[in-house]
């Protein structure tokens, strides 16, 4: 049996768009043609972010329960959490701000080639990341910035963590002294 690709968008104002074109760059490597994009609801999906970034032609028809094409050779249709079958899905497989329960649906879905979470809060991520070990895209996958001080600012910050109880913060009389 093959393992499902898995991948989470971390929470970030850039997620949406991320999360996109991390859809588009997964179809084409894997060769999928069928994308099922997964919301809580489809009655006020309109009014989502999600609806927001794909713009209001594509909604509507998506709405309507007509397939539109995301990328050559690429068709994305919407289902509700409510109505969606993983007994009938297959292809890529997005979860757009659903709760864990129906993060479970998609999870379960046979036909399912690649699977990318985009959660609500940062909890349900980590937490499916942690039992599917996903990739994951997003503000993590980059290097964080690393923080130079100078020298002398450096060296005397050394010394006074070396010098004072770090437990008690700097509440002690003496470890104040010295921090001033």
């Amino acid at each position: 049996m093959a393992t499902v690709a898995r991948y989470v968008v971390e929470r970030s104002p850039d997620q949406v768009r991320l999360a996109f074109k991390s859809v588009l760059e997964i179809c084409k490597a894997k060769n999928i043609a069928s994308v099922t994009l997964v919301v809580p609801q489809k009655g006020g999906f309109d009014q989502t972010i999600v609806a927001e970034f794909l713009g209001s032609n594509i909604v509507k028809a998506l709405l309507e329960g007509q397939p539109v094409l995301v990328a050559q050779g690429v068709q994305m249709k919407l289902e509700s959490a409510q109505t969606f079958r993983g007994s009938w899905s297959d292809g890529l497989l997005i979860g757009a701000h659903i709760s864990d329960k129906d993060m479970n649906k998609l999870d379960d879905a046979i036909g399912a080639q690649a699977i990318v979470y985009l959660p609500w809060n940062d909890t349900e991520g980590k937490d499916w990341q942690a039992t599917w070990g996903a990739r994951i895209i997003g503000a993590t996958t980059a290097p964080a910035p690393t923080v130079s001080l100078p020298g002398p600012v450096e060296e005397a910050l050394e010394s006074l963590t070396q010098a004072i109880n770090l437990g008690t913060g700097l509440n002690h009389p003496s470890d104040k002294k010295h921090a001033e």
